[in-house]
């Protein structure tokens, strides 16, 4: 395991001022849910096809891109905040996925996603999930209690073992619902970072089950790290040490890097779809086609991917980028062809319909001859009377 770039403060940092600071920047927010207009971005989009039938006539169009950053989320509840279980079939992936987590972990993933809710809005939705999957059967109020029990604290909610469960569970189910809502366009992903895992196990290369023990074994490594690296002599003040430092990295004010020990890998299979990974926004993205090339991504796996930092655009001229609007990464997102936000199903929805089918290869053209339209020309100017 490799670590650098973190330098611990002095000892006076350390005190329970610095503690408070760190509490009350981790205070209540709203959350801002976009909206994406439909009739601007489909005039946009249908102009973009006239231009590329007239100029790049006979050209194969590239296959749109989806941008998988390292994390989906930034703050805590954004999957309820935008709506994604509102969508009947993002919500079966998603519950599916959960209840197979809290199988292997023994707590909840939703709870954990949701306890330390910021923007207080959505408390009633909250609740109201939780409660209608504790009487279908499909979320055990055990395992709710031990979520709480282990992350009750605000702190928690950067344990880097959670989170990358949490990640992991969101994350995968999105890109399956893309993918699957895309039967009739070509799309693309590349994936930075962590959100291998996630490709992975969409690509039918690693069994969820598996991937979720991986992610504990690699946060649980990174965590004890962190811990080493605090400096704090109480078990608050480790936690909100801890919980800085990777609140910094997201904000892209730390270059902490913690690499990958190979005993916590799993063996993987080829993926049944290939993708496009960087182990980070600086590196060049890589085709991962086969067992051997998806092993060594895995190896190249940073906590250092969680930098804000952004991918340069190089052959991707349309891309659509799988975060929420919360998080840094999402500056890159103008509402625009080029760089489109799939915040909300509806957003991904208008994204699919309007803008990944530039990616379609164009029909052979028919040639027109100057008959043709000196035909179309007469016809118009027939004059149609009535009996």
């Amino acid at each position: 395991m490799q670590v650098h770039g973190y330098k611990p403060g002095k000892p006076e940092d350390r005190s329970a001022s610095s503690d408070q600071t760190l509490r009350r920047a981790w205070k209540s927010r709203a959350y801002t849910v976009p909206m994406a207009f439909r009739s601007g971005f489909r005039w946009r989009a249908s102009a973009l096809r006239q231009l590329r039938r007239w100029i790049n006539r006979g050209v194969y169009a590239q296959p749109v891109t989806v941008v998988v950053p390292a994390l989906y989320n930034f703050l805590p509840a954004e999957s309820v905040a935008m709506g994604w279980l509102n969508e009947i079939d993002a919500l079966g992936m998603i519950r599916q996925r959960l209840m197979g987590a809290t199988k292997i972990t023994g707590w909840d993933v939703f709870t954990f996603h949701t306890l330390h809710n910021l923007d207080h809005y959505f408390d009633t939705t909250i609740a109201a999930v939780r409660d209608t999957w504790v009487k279908e059967g499909n979320l055990s109020a055990a395992a709710v209690a031990e979520t709480r029990r282990q992350f009750g604290k605000p702190y928690d909610y950067h344990r880097l073992g959670p989170r990358l469960v949490e990640n992991l569970v969101f994350q995968s189910s999105l890109m399956d619902w893309l993918a699957r809502r895309a039967e009739d366009v070509e799309l693309r992903f590349h994936v930075l970072g962590t959100a291998l895992l996630s490709a992975l196990v969409s690509s039918g290369a690693l069994p969820f089950g598996d991937a979720v023990k991986t992610a504990l074994r690699i946060g649980r490594r990174w965590d004890q790290t962190l811990c080493e690296l605090a400096e704090g002599k109480t078990e608050d003040q480790i936690g909100w040490l801890r919980f800085n430092q990777v609140q910094q990295l997201l904000e892209g004010q730390s270059s902490l890097a913690l690499a990958v020990a190979h005993e916590d890998l799993p063996s993987i299979d080829a993926p049944a779809r290939p993708f496009w990974y960087s182990p980070n926004a600086k590196e060049a993205a890589v085709l991962i086609r086969t067992a051997r090339e998806a092993m060594a991504a895995l190896e190249t796996l940073n906590i250092s991917s969680w930098s804000p930092a952004l991918p340069t655009a190089a052959g991707e001229p349309i891309r659509g980028w799988l975060v929420s609007p919360l998080h840094p990464m999402a500056r890159a997102c103008k509402w625009s062809v080029s760089n489109y936000l799939l915040a909300t199903p509806a957003a991904a929805t208008l994204f699919l319909s309007h803008i990944a089918t530039l990616g379609r290869k164009p029909l052979a053209p028919v040639e027109a001859t100057p008959d043709t339209f000196q035909n179309r020309f007469r016809l118009s100017r027939i004059k149609v009377t009535g009996p």
